[in-house]
């Protein structure tokens, strides 16, 4: 029974996987009866216009509520995903959430429905933590989640040695060495098979550069190692060749080998902007731009996909931390600041974030993990407090 609910699932995902969605909005929904709202003296109601539509919020997307799914993950996920939930309510943001806590198949490490069917509806998700490769995969396959968008920039407040810096890291999540296959050869022999197909490259390399354009970014560096790799890595690199072509005038793009590129992050953060590459690369990237920020786990981000857009900032469960109050909160609150951007919530979005900054920058509140001794929820009742003072 499992087997074919899945099956079902599946056949409604491929079925609206080739179109771009718009996000979720109360007009999505059929309006319900309700009285006729009383006109104001000597106001005539418009042409056409509906008295359902005149209510408070119509045509401002700040003030439309939208549904969100949320995955709280494991380990110290949902502790993090209250936080989320506690700030979004601080700021007034109109979210709706459709919370999903078993995030996992009852009988496997596969997605669960009840996750696939929210994020179908919904389009747009927040998670917490998952440390199955298997679900990861799987959730990207599932989905298409074709990128992952790290936004690297560094906090002030949190002492490092790279000074200023701005980096955004783009990978690839379906392709290169991350494709998943991988077999025994012979017995003590195994392989694994990096994919790079002409689609799959132009594909990221079309939403790199309108990303770029998008954020009025000035520079593309692609990150390669087609020097050893000439097929997969070339094939990558002709297809942002081919994107360059068409935006030169507006966009500086260049090409560095991987190694080049790690240490420009390292030594000159401050002129790096946009970094591309594929799957293994990036990943690599993400994870050292995100350690320069101050900790692990403490970068933003979000999966790319038509079907739905998915934030998270890549922390671990660290499940000896679980239920001990101890977890830095940063990643997820930054990646709610995102999603609220995303959503066309952009005040609230400035609020979050510069309630975070602040925390950093005019206090000494900080959880363990970066040299302080603050409860994750001492952390939350701080940026709460921020906002209450915003207003």
């Amino acid at each position: 029974m499992n087997t074919l609910r899945k099956m079902n699932t599946l056949v409604r995902l491929r079925s609206v996987g080739g179109g771009t969605y718009r996000l979720y909005s109360a007009k999505d929904q059929k309006p319900k009866p309700q009285e006729k709202p009383k006109e104001k003296s000597g106001e005539k109601p418009k042409s056409g216009e509906k008295g359902n539509e005149k209510g408070k919020g119509a045509g401002d997307p700040a003030k439309k509520t939208t549904k969100v799914t949320m995955i709280n993950g494991e380990g110290v996920g949902p502790e993090m995903m209250d936080a989320v939930q506690e700030v979004m309510c601080a700021v007034k943001a109109p979210i709706e959430w459709d919370i999903v806590e078993e995030y996992m198949a009852p009988d496997s490490e596969d997605v669960s429905l009840g996750v696939l069917e929210s994020l179908c509806a919904n389009k747009v998700g927040i998670k917490g933590p998952v440390e199955s490769r298997h679900w990861q995969r799987q959730i990207r396959k599932q989905f298409a989640q074709f990128a992952y968008v790290s936004l690297c920039s560094n906090i002030k407040g949190l002492d490092t040695p790279y000074g200023d810096f701005d980096v955004v890291i783009i990978r690839d999540q379906m392709e290169g060495d991350y494709s998943g296959i991988e077999h025994s050869v012979v017995p003590g022999v195994m392989q694994t098979i990096k994919v790079s197909t002409t689609t799959g490259a132009a594909r990221i390399a079309q939403f790199v550069f309108d990303y770029a354009m998008k954020h009025q970014r000035k520079k593309i560096t692609v990150a390669h190692k087609a020097n050893i790799m000439r097929m997969t890595d070339g094939n990558f690199l002709e297809a942002m060749r081919a994107e360059a072509e068409k935006h030169v005038e507006k966009i500086k793009f260049e090409e560095r080998y991987l190694d080049t590129c790690i240490l420009n992050i390292l030594m000159k953060p401050h002129k790096c902007d946009v970094m591309v590459s594929s799957s293994m690369y990036g990943d690599v990237m993400r994870v050292l731009a995100g350690g320069m920020m101050g900790v692990s786990g403490i970068c933003p981000g979000y999966s790319v996909s038509n079907l739905g857009t998915v934030f998270d900032s890549r922390m671990k469960a660290c499940h000896a931390l679980a239920g001990k109050d101890k977890a830095n909160p940063t990643g997820p609150l930054l990646c709610a600041a995102l999603m609220l951007r995303h959503l066309k919530m952009d005040q609230q979005a400035d609020q979050v974030e510069c309630a975070i900054r602040t925390v950093y920058k005019d206090s000494d509140i900080r959880t363990e993990d970066v040299g302080g001794k603050a409860k994750c929820s001492e952390f939350v009742k701080a940026v709460c407090g921020c906002l209450d003072k915003a207003k």
